[in-house]
């Protein structure tokens, strides 16, 4: 068995095929093939089913994808002892939910490649699902959700979960809205008007809440993207459930958006930022770092909002 047969197997996670794994890796594709079928010769399973699609595990092959994060997290750990921070080498693989790409994920990743200029970054904003799958089978280091306390008891089962932040929620509206000069906005004035929702499980569960409690609204559509939601929001064509860490937001600042706390007397959602981590899995120095890195920059975000 060598090493890189290990990292063949975790890269071809990550990816869905061989071909993909192999481009990344900067290796043939039979060069990738041989050696898994070398492995899988010497282990006397199958580890992957090969298709058009593309590959996927077998039950056997599951449990090697286990074994060897499990070893190649040791060799990592190896690698780390006697390393000053600049000289480490290797990757990191992040997985986000959009609001912290457009708040405080920037100027983390600003500071924290001063720090480690030879590690590799691979970054993808995603939805929550996708964000949570990635993590659960050790396709990324690092998730960063926008939870409620629902979702951080489900993925506790399979991830060190820890609450970042507790949002505050918001609703979005114009500043032509007759909303905009509320101090606080309740459910009942909220269906007055028309939604954008966002297409999430957990915002999903939450207005069908809402709706179950105090009647069915009138949804104009439902997205993902936040520039759509925005823009509809500023021109007075609905309004949004958005949160506090919006208020750095250039329309916002603007004015032409305004956000007015959300207020349920009877059931008020709770919504937190998370970041989720594989457990069974070695949490290296870097990983370790970019969190540090990732609650200083929270913290600056959060001490300039405070004065807005």
């Amino acid at each position: 068995m060598h090493i890189e047969q290990f990292e063949y197997v975790i890269e071809i996670a990550k990816r869905g095929n061989i071909s993909k794994a192999a481009d990344k890796l900067h290796v043939s594709h039979s060069a990738v093939s041989q050696a898994i079928s070398n492995l899988e010769s010497e282990l006397g399973i199958p580890i992957f089913i090969r298709s058009r699609s593309g590959t996927t595990f077998t039950d056997k092959g599951e449990a090697v994808l286990k074994l060897s994060n499990e070893i190649l997290n040791k060799i990592k750990e190896l690698k780390e002892l006697g390393h000053h921070s600049k000289d480490i080498p290797g990757s990191l693989a992040i997985s986000a939910s959009a609001i912290f790409f457009s708040t405080f994920l920037p100027e983390t990743l600003k500071t924290f490649k001063l720090e480690y200029p030879h590690i590799q970054i691979e970054i993808d904003s995603n939805t929550l699902d996708p964000v949570i799958e990635k993590v659960k089978s050790f396709q990324t280091d690092i998730g960063l959700i926008l939870g409620t306390d629902e979702i951080l008891k489900e993925v506790s089962h399979f991830a060190n979960a820890r609450i970042i932040y507790s949002i505050k929620l918001m609703v979005a509206v114009s500043k032509n809205s007759p909303l905009a000069k509320m101090d606080v906005i309740t459910p009942k004035e909220l269906l007055k008007y028309p939604l954008v929702i966002r297409n999430e499980r957990p915002p999903r569960k939450t207005w069908d809440k809402i709706f179950s409690l105090y009647g069915q609204g009138n949804v104009l559509f439902y997205t993902n993207n936040d520039e759509v939601m925005k823009n509809v929001i500023a021109n007075d064509l609905a309004i949004c459930f958005f949160t506090d860490l919006m208020k750095k937001d250039p329309l916002v600042l603007r004015g032409d958006i305004s956000l007015i706390p959300y207020f349920d007397p009877i059931e008020m959602p709770n919504y937190h930022l998370i970041c989720i981590q594989a457990k069974n899995k070695y949490s290296s120095i870097v990983e370790k770092d970019f969190i540090l890195h990732l609650m200083k920059s929270l913290e600056s975000y959060k001490a300039e909002i405070q004065d807005l």
